[in-house]
């Protein structure tokens, strides 16, 4: 340390260039000191009058961590009456910019980028002595929460390493809140005085230095004690993001302890949320005996944002033993907010249905039910199989005019349509009275029975309210009527899906349409299928299969043969159901030539016919005297069924199919012979294949010789 650093460690008042405790005297030429960072930091210290060596008596080989020094200045601020604001705000304004600054301040062999960082330090600190003070002290507790970017060394001051590190440290003064579906979460009015409490005492909490974590919180935050509200006790709770869990909870204890835990209510449901999220089920129930019993302040929304979180974890007797101490221990009246989260809890979360009961116990309570409160007792009971009393709550709420949760309506309805589906179906039973168990089919006897009529009344009781199930309960809707026959309600169904413009409504068509053909109601089904190319909707291929089969099986072609060529039109391929159906009604009508143009055209899209089919249009065309056509398309079809074992991999098969043909003088297509051989030599049986085709050559070679010399 040279002469000039010594006087400058060690100043005097006597001397000139310390006597100036301003701004001015820090406009000093230090691009002419030879500085290391730990002298200018010391200098800067001192130069503001800190006691210095309050610090652990800082040596040039101590390493002090830039953060150290903030939360010194920091503490001197908020503990020490004697220093002034200005001070310690251009104190962290300086060390700010001084971890900027490269490990020395010789100007003479520095660039121009570094003189202007030591330009850009003196007139950061002139233009912070300009401020009054409070917006000093209010720049100082913000400052905490600036980023800082350190550069050229690590967070130790005096570390030797060369090695650049870039670290940020950026700490959100206000955190995101917790929220609640059921609760809104209480919003703390803000003013500019208590902004200024809470980033402080955020920053006092939220600070890892050891000079103020070994310190209790009554010790720290003594100057706070007599300035604690509720509205300010919920802004730092707000900001349990920075303060942490165990912090958190610890300054609630303290504000408690000074409050003797009179909270305004918000406090105490910002608490139990904060508790509630966290699983502290524990300290929640210890939450509101300590208010309690210190005549503090316990609403109806607080203990039903408990009841909620013990029903959300399946703690539901806990939550029911809560809701029967409400009025006895904490002298709160439930609501209907506490009413609902405790049906809520016994009729969604609890699994067995023993408390079914104790639900509409309690729900026969409330004074004036809402929507919600009949939603989860419906819900409730459906999933517990009662029915008919599910039905009669929701007739009830019906009169009341309340209308429900899509939800309820949906799991009522969808189970009903279930239930119906059961009645009178097959099921497994598994006999286990016998050495060995086995299972056997029975029909199902459930007693009850006609459900989809009570479904059918739901879903209309709902539409006047003008409330719609969700597109997976109205098919399941339909799907059911149309099975049981009753095609007249599903279409008086399917119109109000129409009229809704429901994104269900092209499947729903499909559905009654395929029922509709399958009953054989040929005008219902006509102008169904009318109206649906009337609105542009493009029917699936099941729906022209379903027509085009119904048609064909009453024997009405001409119908069939317009709707297969709008099929065509509308540009949906055909399948083998499709032209199975029309091949059939022309052997009916003994049209060979219209099934053979049919069956070439099936075959020439690389469809196999199924065997009747086949041998239909070949007795045909043999009645009519077509023997070459026959051998022509047995040809086709032997090829195709041939191509098809190749594609699939037989080779056995495949093997045996070209020698079946071999025999019969059948000649494959080149292309069929070109599958042959590559599905061969795939395996590694060319040679086989080889032997065969070699063998199929010379008869077709002695056959040519045996034409040309006849």
């Amino acid at each position: 340390m040279n002469e000039q650093t010594g006087r400058l460690m060690n100043p005097t008042y006597d001397d000139e260039e310390m006597k100036m405790k301003n701004v001015s005297g820090l406009r000093l030429t230090i691009h002419q000191m030879s500085l290391t960072k730990i002298d200018f930091v010391k200098y800067v210290v001192l130069f503001f009058g800190f006691d210095f060596e309050s610090l652990a008596s800082i040596t040039p080989n101590t390493q002090v961590s830039f953060t150290d020094l903030f939360a010194y200045a920091e503490f001197m601020l908020f503990n020490n009456s004697n220093v002034e604001a200005g001070n310690v705000t251009v104190l962290m304004s300086s060390l700010l910019l001084i971890s900027n600054l490269p490990e020395g301040l010789d100007a003479k062999g520095k660039e121009n980028s570094e003189n202007s960082r030591t330009y850009w330090f003196r007139f950061s600190i002139a233009e912070s002595s300009m401020l009054s003070r409070s917006t000093i002290r209010n720049a100082s507790a913000l400052l905490k929460f600036v980023p800082f970017h350190f550069y050229g060394f690590s967070s130790h001051f005096l570390s030797t390493s060369s090695t650049t590190k870039h670290i940020a440290i950026a700490p959100r003064a206000l955190a995101r809140t917790p929220t609640s579906r059921t609760v809104p979460i209480p919003r703390a009015p803000v003013t500019p005085g208590s902004t200024d409490v809470v980033n402080s005492v955020c920053a006092l909490l939220s600070n890892k230095n050891h000079l103020t974590t070994n310190l209790d919180l009554d010790h720290l935050l003594k100057r706070f004690k007599h300035t604690l509200t509720s509205d300010l006790v919920l802004q730092i709770l707000m900001n349990y993001r920075l303060l942490g869990r165990a912090k958190t909870l610890e300054f609630f204890s303290w504000s408690g302890l000074q409050m003797g835990y009179r909270f305004d209510e918000s406090v105490v449901e910002y608490m139990a949320d904060f508790l509630g999220r966290r699983k502290l089920f524990d300290d929640m129930k210890c939450l509101l005996v300590t208010v309690s019993s210190h005549m503090g302040r316990l609403s109806c929304r607080t203990l039903s944002i408990c009841i909620r979180f013990l029903g959300r974890q399946g703690r539901v007797r806990e939550a029911l033993c809560l809701f029967e101490e409400m009025e006895p221990k904490f002298g709160c009246k439930p609501d209907n907010l506490v009413f609902n989260n405790m049906l809520y809890a016994l009729c969604k979360k609890e699994p067995t249905g023993e408390l079914i009961d104790t639900a509409l116990t309690i729900f026969r309570r409330i004074e004036l039910p809402d929507k919600y409160s009949y939603s989860n007792v419906i819900i409730g009971l459906c999933k517990f199989g009662r029915f008919g009393t599910a039905i009669e709550v929701f007739d009830e709420m019906n009169r009341a005019g309340l209308v429900p949760t899509r939800s309820a309506l949906n799991i009522l309805i969808g189970d009903l349509c279930s239930l119906s589906a059961k009645e009178g179906a097959v099921e497994r039973v598994k006999v286990r009275s016998t050495r060995r168990p086995f299972t056997v089919l029975v029909p199902n006897v459930n007693p009850k029975s006609g459900a989809i009529e009570p479904a059918v009344g739901v879903f209309w009781a709902a539409n006047k309210l003008a409330l719609v199930p969700s597109a997976f309960v109205i098919v399941q809707l339909i799907s059911e009527l149309c099975r049981l026959g009753q095609m007249q309600e599903a279409i008086r169904v399917l119109k109000v899906v129409e009229g809704d413009k429901l994104r269900c409504a092209e499947e729903c068509y499909s559905v009654v349409m395929q029922a509709l053909c399958e009953h054989r109601h040929v005008e219902e089904a006509s102008n169904l299928f009318g109206r649906m190319l009337s609105q542009g909707m493009k029917p699936k291929l099941a729906i022209y299969n379903s027509v085009i089969c119904m048609l064909c099986k009453l024997g009405n072609l001409d119908d069939a043969e317009r709707v297969f060529k709008i099929m065509n039109r509308e540009r949906c391929a055909p399948d083998h159901v499709t032209y199975s159906a029309l091949i059939h009604a022309y052997g009916e009508t003994r049209n060979w030539s219209a099934a053979y143009s049919l069956l070439k055209e099936m075959l020439s899209f690389g469809m196999s016919p199924q065997f009747h089919v086949y041998s239909i249009v070949d007795k045909l065309m043999r009645e009519h005297g077509q023997i070459d056509l026959c051998l022509k398309l047995a040809v086709k079809w032997e090829a195709q069924i041939l191509q098809k074992l190749c594609k699939q991999g037989q080779l056995e098969a495949a093997y045996e199919k070209m020698k079946s043909m071999l025999e019969k003088g059948f000649h494959p297509p080149i292309y069929v012979r070109d599958a042959f051989e590559s599905a061969f030599q795939k395996k590694g049986k060319f040679k086989i294949a080889r032997e065969l085709l070699q063998k199929m050559d010379r008869v077709h070679q002695r056959e040519s010789l045996t034409r040309n010399s006849s």
